[in-house]
């Protein structure tokens, strides 16, 4: 048998018809039957009101009632149904209700639930006492939920016709307890698997309920180890004393909050410190119990004393270091400064605290700071190393190589926190090294004497001014090239010949004569001194000076033809005093230019004799004075003819 809940409007008339005449005792049952529904007992076990109700009165009741009343029959036709009922199932009019079967509005499974309903309704088992839930498909499909009540309808021969029933929406009700059987679920979920222990225990510190987690935290692995068992079974002394104290003050409601730190010891004899927060529990005004949440939090407190003895150790550096260190914010304000920092700058800490980087750097400093903060609000790389020159309490000029790093509040920028190393003497030898080198590139360029610089290729590095315009060429010209491109085969050969006595370690002459071949064409005779540059073992240069001697050699070669010459020369050595002495002095020149003094410590001889045959000598053209800078220096003269190599002082005084 179909058996479905409808709600619809009564109409008597249909109804009558339904019933038949002989029937119309049925009314008074059906009517009969709204009175059981509103609560009226009759004195011989039926029903009655308590006064003389009507039947419009009650067709009124009926089809003015908020629940669902109606009336199938025992094939499941719905044939009576009030208003209530047509609202419900969203229906245009009575006739989409009535006669429908209640299987056309019912679930499969509240039907099913519906007829094992209806059979015992029909039977007679306690009916007045049960009721059912089922669920209802509306018109436009919607599903809601109907607790349901219904008794027997007979005729006058005791069987049963139909039924009557009254039911209730409860939809929403059925929501709520769905919605809450989910949230029990989540929080039940939520409960098991918490990261932190969660836990209730009684007024007296017995456990009532505790997760998992909070299971492990005290070592053990049941949840039936812990529930029922007091919490000091695990508490040391003094934290057990800590705890009941915290008890009684909650349970006398001194307190509704509870936080500790206590100390733990597991089955295993493990102690570890767990972290609890808990809260009062009531029933009414009465405390009934305290629910909380707990914490292992023993790693965090050894990391805790790791960080102290870390900021102790670190603190000691700071404060002992070799090298100033120091922080400060991104507008320059010093925020700490350790004890070699203060002595560098001759300041006390009431000083320096608070203090502005801008008073104790200069100006071009200070800028170097205001575009590193720039770069970090431009989250623009920083440079490894600054340097920075400060000017201390009794204003000293100081340098510092500066390293920093970042002071960062979570992802924000705080500040700047520095370690500066004393660069002040390295600062003032570069200084001195750059006024040097700025001196001696000066006495380079202006030498009056050819200076270069060759690679071990014996390729042009640099070379002076003189060089260039014995060369006639510019120093684009020269710089990179080769120097056998400006000297004879000849003397290339003499060039290679000394660098492979270098090589072998054999001594080389102090100078070497080569031939130059100039851009023009032009051939002169160079003096060239040389030198390497090591680094370490390693040749990495070659430094050379060379001194034109082409009037020299030309000046030999002219000796040997001026037979006056030959006869002044003559007479200067052996025809009068101080021959010998001259023609020692003129030896001497012709292999290079010496100054007076040089002369006289190579003929062992005093200084102002051999400056009075220097001024006899000049007196009579056979030698020339020049100067380089620092003395002057004597050479022979050009109009001097024969070669120093075939002067003999003996053969011309013999003569």
């Amino acid at each position: 048998m179909r058996f479905e809940i409808i709600y619809a409007r009564l109409d008597f008339e249909i109804f009558t018809n339904w019933i038949g005449k002989k029937h119309k005792n049925v009314v008074g049952e059906i009517l009969a039957g709204f009175s059981q529904f509103t609560g009226k007992k009759h004195k011989n076990g039926g029903m009655e009101t308590r006064e003389k109700v009507t039947c419009e009165q009650y067709r009124e009741l009926f089809e003015n009632a908020s629940d669902w009343i109606y009336t199938i029959n025992i094939d499941g036709q719905i044939v009576a149904f009030n208003n209530s009922v047509v609202k419900a199932l969203k229906c245009n009019s009575v006739q989409d209700v009535f006669k429908s079967n209640i299987s056309d509005w019912m679930t499969p499974e509240s039907l099913e639930k519906a007829n094992r309903f209806m059979q015992e309704v029909i039977a007679e088992k306690d009916f007045y006492d049960k009721s059912i839930e089922i669920e209802i498909i509306r018109k436009d499909g919607e599903h809601v939920w109907l607790e349901h009540k219904a008794r027997p309808i007979k005729d006058k021969n005791n069987n049963v016709i139909g039924l009557h029933g009254i039911g209730r929406d409860i939809t929403n009700k059925i929501r709520l307890e769905q919605e809450l059987k989910e949230s029990e679920a989540k929080y039940r979920k939520l409960f098991e698997n918490a990261n932190d222990g969660i836990f209730s225990h009684d007024t007296e510190g017995y456990f009532t309920s505790v997760n998992k987690t909070g299971v492990w935290i005290l070592g053990e692995n049941d949840e039936k180890n812990v529930v029922g068992a007091h919490f000091s079974r695990w508490l040391t002394p003094d934290s057990l004393k800590i705890a009941l104290e915290a008890l009684k003050k909650a349970v006398s409601q001194e307190i509704t909050n509870i936080s500790l730190n206590l100390e733990i010891v597991r089955p295993n004899n493990e102690h570890r410190w767990i972290e609890t927060n808990s809260w009062v529990v009531k029933d009414g005004d009465r405390v009934a119990g305290i629910n909380g949440i707990a914490r292992d939090v023993t790693e965090r407190l050894e990391l805790e004393e790791k960080l102290k003895a870390s900021e102790a150790l670190y603190k000691d550096l700071f404060e002992n270091a070799d090298d100033p260190m120091y922080t400060h914010d991104l507008k320059g304000n010093i925020l700490s400064m350790n004890n070699i920092g203060m002595k560098i700058l001759a300041v006390t800490e009431e000083e320096i605290i608070g203090s502005n980087i801008s008073k104790w750097v200069t100006p071009e400093s200070y800028k170097i700071f205001e575009d590193r903060v720039r770069k970090i609000f431009l989250n623009q790389p920083l440079e490894k190393l600054v340097v920075m020159e400060v000017i201390t309490n009794t204003g000293e000029h100081k340098w510092g190589e500066a390293r920093t790093r970042l002071l960062r509040d979570g992802n924000k920028i705080i500040g700047t926190h520095g370690i500066m190393r004393d660069i002040t003497d390295k600062v003032m030898l570069e200084k001195k090294l750059k006024e040097s080198e700025e001196k001696y590139r000066d006495l380079f360029e202006n030498a009056q004497d050819g200076m270069y610089v060759l690679d071990n290729e014996r390729n042009f590095l640099s070379i002076n001014r003189f060089g260039l315009q014995t060369l006639g060429c510019t120093e684009e010209e020269v710089i990179g090239t080769n120097i056998s491109k400006w000297i004879t085969p000849a003397s290339m050969k003499i060039v290679d010949e000394r660098r492979l006595k270098r090589l072998s370690g054999e001594m080389v002459d102090a100078a070497d004569v080569i031939e130059l071949v100039c851009k023009n064409g032009e051939h002169r005779w160079i003096e060239i001194k040389t030198r390497e540059i090591k680094n370490g073992s390693r040749r990495i240069e070659i430094h050379g000076i060379a001194r034109d001697i082409t009037q020299n050699r030309l000046l030999k070669q002219e000796l040997k033809k001026s037979n006056k010459q030959q006869k002044l020369l003559c007479y200067l050595i052996q025809g009068t005093r101080g021959g010998k002495t001259r023609a020692l002095i003129l030896k001497h020149l012709a292999d290079g230019s010496f100054n007076a003094n040089q002369l006289a410590t190579a003929l062992k001889m005093d200084y102002k004799t051999i400056r009075h045959h220097l001024n006899v000598l000049i007196k009579n053209g056979i030698i020339g004075k020049g100067n380089n800078g620092h003395s002057d220096l004597y050479f022979i003269s050009n109009n001097i003819e024969m070669t120093l190599n075939d002067f003999n002082p003996e053969s011309i005084r013999n003569r």
